[in-house]
């Protein structure tokens, strides 16, 4: 499967949302073929020029603003995982990808590892946001459905370096991802008197909720 790719220093989720700035010819064509064939496009993150394998899938879910020169306000929607098999520019300017989807396993076994996962993540809410974001409900059926992924949801907005993201993303099973979040916030919030520069990254980061 061929899809157009955007590279950027960003690491998109499934289901996540982000705003973007379209300003480039290439990227205003490219958004604008995918806004008018309602066609999914590619988000992988490019760190140093080197443009990491496993993207995800985004559509555009919202055009926010067009600006007489052509440039783009929008928001994206996450879709799916992929793993890039190669890439080429194309006659436009941007890359088009050679693709295969990666199946996204959400559901969960170790019922331990998702209630604590999502008790400090709700801790950290509490101390960094304000009450800005909403916590999230362990009883909500959406996260047990396997339709949804609380892992990724969390890795939107509790601290993650890019790189920590990327590691997320590329990482096949939500009980892996889990533990991965239970081993972060067990060595971060004996640190929570950082919680100035996590409530920076968070507010910074661009994602919606």
């Amino acid at each position: 499967m061929q899809i157009p790719l955007f590279p950027l220093n960003v690491v998109l989720f499934p289901g996540s949302k982000l705003p973007l700035h379209i300003f480039e010819e290439r990227y205003k064509s490219m958004i604008n073929d995918c806004i008018q064939d309602d066609k999914i496009f590619g988000m992988n993150y490019m760190s140093e020029k080197n443009l990491h394998s496993t993207g995800c899938t985004a559509t555009v879910s919202k055009v926010v603003k067009r600006s007489p020169n052509g440039e783009l306000d929008i928001e994206i929607t996450g879709v799916n995982r992929f793993f890039l098999r190669k890439y080429d520019l194309n006659s436009n300017g941007y890359f088009i990808g050679d693709i295969e989807m990666l199946e996204d396993n959400n559901i969960f076994t170790n019922e331990n590892n998702f209630e604590h996962a999502v008790e400090e993540y709700n801790k950290l809410i509490d101390i960094t946001s304000h009450g800005l974001l909403g916590k999230i409900d362990p009883l909500d059926v959406k996260w047990r459905n396997g339709k949804n992924s609380v892992s990724f949801f969390i890795s939107q907005k509790c601290g993650l370096t890019i790189q920590e993201r990327q590691m997320m993303l590329e990482i096949n099973t939500e009980n892996e991802r889990l533990k991965y979040l239970v081993n972060y916030f067990d060595k971060l919030m004996p640190k929570i008197a950082e919680a100035d520069r996590i409530a920076t990254i968070i507010k910074n980061d661009g994602y919606l909720q």
